[in-house]
């Protein structure tokens, strides 16, 4: 990767160019397929699904982009069936399901029978923003092409990304603002992970004085100001920097069009000490922005509330850029606005979708239940019973049968999900308590622990420390969908199917409140908060944390295994960026999901009930009492994660020879070698590694001690 900058310097501030290279992703082809290592996706509805890579460039801090423009160079690589980018399509029974099917049939022609290379251009720019303190642009960089008609597959090694941006006056607001922010470095494990030009960005964003986020604010309405309490008291005991606010306190104090406004705003300009945020009270008293996702259309272009305008909780946890900069950028009363009435990117507004704070709700007023749900989350979050916390309940129900209503679409089961969590191991097989249909006609050919039914879904919610469930759903309840009967034309009908419900609201009595479990509910509308629905009533009966869809959810083709997915690999197996943190976890799976797919409903449209700084494996001492107390590892990384290049040091006794084994992930022996630590207690080795994960085993002859490496691209 090649970087070049170029400045024009003016009175107030200065332009300048960012030249970025972008060297291509490794391909190969496979019986007739483009086969794209780490690709995404540009995901456009009937058109070719060419892959494409996503790539996070930093700027200087506070920078403003005017332009970006991409060049490069293409040739023929061969020929191979690309087949078109499929619909995303609602979980939910109607209209908008058909609607789309048909605006892919349209898409699919004119593009299938056009002659031109698809696409044409060499990338396009996805978002601007940030993460913290780091000032970014997202960009899909589009080194493959295809002609549909001639098969020809094209290819370009090397995109060269321009970035045109005007840095703000070094005396105004918006620099004092970012220059505020440069001692952060909270997300730089992220960031480093992240960011294309890593290195390079350095130059602007070193700080000799790193600070980092302890701050853990709880929001509440005053008239209920004591009622978290005891889960105040329980993070400050951890170190947490603890503050109590009360809604009132922000109407009263911080300038806004309105109170979500007023909160967006407050946070940002504490963002530096935040890193927790927990809103707590009903959606009557603590406001929720509702964001509308297609340009000047608030009920979405299905006329349908349940679509559109989505509550989402992602306007409060990012906050790089003040609204009129983001998310209300055309200045009109609709904010997020990221498509035109053809489901096409880019809209009128300019969102990010990287988190810069992890923020959760407890969505009650009720004093005893705010005190019953924080007395849970408290004991969840110091139980280290890893057996009960790594124990699932999965249930999956079917979202389409195949043809149904003659569509001629795919079958589409809920199983399948639930499934892949435990095929990539994500979950222990041997601890996974699996139902799927078994009724009607066409039921699941998976093999599984028993059927689901609303009676199984509850006795064997017993000692779950995960659930997760693929249903359709509404507010109060989630439900089967069972082909019941056919009159004989062998395709699934609206008249043939019933729906028996699975879950209601009026069951979370009957679970297991001792063992609550992380719950991801992937059904609709379970999260709408202008009512107390499914995921409020599990928070509070059945759950520790519960992540829902504020209003119909969406699934991707492209990503099928969605949010959901990532959540629960970064919360239980991939652990090295979340720590197994809630909030961490969810805003990690939601980058993960975008990076993927770059489809903004359903990162609106899932929010997390619950604290976000709560642990999913407990933690059994203090922050401070674990600093303290911890003593040195005797083998020591870093840094860990690393782009390449690391140190790894031995801490031995004199005279001794130390030995270090680098293993690979598959228990392949990767390097060897022995060091003399006669002058010193420390055995020290520097040494680069190419991308992936390791395992490194240290010893002086006495002791053998083992640590986990992540290298990162």
């Amino acid at each position: 990767m090649k970087v070049i900058w170029f400045l024009t310097l003016f009175v107030l501030g200065w332009s300048s160019v960012l030249t970025v290279n972008v060297s291509a992703p490794k391909y190969e082809f496979q019986d007739n397929h483009l086969v794209v290592s780490d690709a995404s996706h540009i995901n456009l509805i009937g058109a070719p699904d060419v892959p494409s890579m996503n790539v996070r460039i930093a700027l200087p801090p506070g920078a403003m982009v005017q332009t970006v423009n991409f060049h490069g160079l293409r040739h023929e690589i061969g020929t191979a069936l690309i087949l078109p980018a499929q619909p995303p399509l609602p979980l939910m029974h109607g209209d908008a399901a058909i609607e789309l099917q048909k605006r892919f049939e349209k898409s699919y022609e004119m593009y299938y029978e056009s002659d031109n290379v698809y696409p044409s251009e060499h990338g396009k720019i996805l978002s601007t923003g940030g993460l913290r303190k780091y000032t970014l642009v997202t960009v899909a960089c589009y080194h493959f092409a295809y002609n549909p008609r001639s098969k020809i597959v094209y290819y370009a090694p090397n995109i060269t990304v321009e970035v045109h941006y005007e840095m703000p006056d070094p005396l105004g607001g918006r620099a004092r603002y970012w220059q505020g922010l440069i001692d952060d470095i909270t997300f730089d494990y992220r960031a480093q992970e992240l960011i294309y030009n890593w290195d390079e960005a350095q130059a602007w964003y070193q700080t000799d004085s790193p600070q980092r986020a302890n701050g853990y604010y709880i929001i509440i309405p005053s008239a209920i100001q004591n009622a978290a309490d005891a889960l105040a008291q329980h993070r400050q005991g951890q170190g947490y920097d603890v503050h109590i606010v009360t809604k009132e306190y922000i109407e009263a104090n911080i300038v806004g069009d309105d109170m979500p406004q007023k909160f967006r705003n407050y946070l940002r300009a504490n963002m530096l000490d935040i890193g927790y945020a927990l809103l707590v009270g009903f959606s009557a008293d603590m406001p929720w922005r509702n964001l509308v996702p297609f340009n000047d259309d608030p009920d979405s272009p299905w006329d349908d509330l349940d679509y559109s305008p989505i509550p989402s909780d992602l306007y409060l946890a990012e906050l790089t850029d003040p609204d009129s900069l983001s998310w209300n950028s055309d200045g009109d009363t609709y904010y997020g606005e990221v498509y035109d009435a053809n489901f096409l990117p880019n809209g009128d507004d300019d969102p990010d979708y990287h988190a810069d704070i992890h923020l959760g709700r407890i969505p009650y007023s009720t004093q005893n239940i705010i005190e019953d749900i924080c007395t849970k989350l408290i004991a969840f979050d110091t139980d280290t019973d890893v057996s009960y916390k790594t124990a699932s309940l999965l249930t999956g129900a079917l979202y389409y049968y195949a043809n149904e209503n003659y569509s001629g679409n795919a079958r589409m089961d809920g199983a399948d999900y639930c499934e892949q969590l435990l095929i990539d191991s994500i979950l222990p097989r041997t601890t996974a308590t699996t139902l799927y249909e078994k009724g009607g006609l066409a039921p699941c050919t998976l093999a599984c622990t028993d059927s689901l039914t609303r009676s199984n879904h509850i006795a064997y919610w017993q000692n779950k420390g995960v659930m997760y469930e693929c249903h359709h759903g509404n507010v109060t309840l989630y439900a089967r969908k069972l082909w019941a009967w056919d009159d004989g034309d062998n395709v699934p009908e609206t008249p043939e199917i019933t729906w028996p419900p699975s879950l209601m609201s009026s069951d979370v009595y009957q679970l297991d409140n001792d063992h609550p479990a992380t719950c991801f509910l992937r059904s609709c509308l379970c999260g709408k908060p202008e009512q107390t629905g499914l995921g409020a009533a599990l928070l509070y009966r059945g759950a520790s944390s519960v992540i829902s869809s504020s209003r119909i959810s969406w699934g991707s083709n492209v990503d099928p295994g969605g949010i959901p997915y990532h959540f629960y690999e970064r919360l239980l197996q991939d652990t090295t960026m979340s720590n197994g943190i809630i909030g961490n976890s969810y805003d990690i799976a939601r980058n993960d999901f975008m990076d993927n797919t770059m489809f903004w409903i359903p990162a609106y449209h899932y929010n997390l009930f619950g604290d976000p700084a709560l642990r999913q494996f407990g933690q059994l001492v203090s922050v401070e009492e674990d600093r303290i107390q911890k003593p040195a590892p005797q083998l020591s990384v870093f840094p860990n994660p690393s782009r390449g290049i690391l140190t790894i040091v031995l801490h031995s006794s004199l005279g001794k020879k130390a030995k270090f084994d680098i293993y690979d992930v598959s228990g392949r022996l990767v390097k060897s070698m022995q060091i003399d630590s006669s002058e010193s207690e420390n055995a020290s080795l520097n040494m680069r590694l190419p991308a992936g994960v390791y395992f490194v085993t240290g010893s002086d002859g006495d002791n053998v001690f083992q640590r986990k490496i992540v290298i990162t691209k």
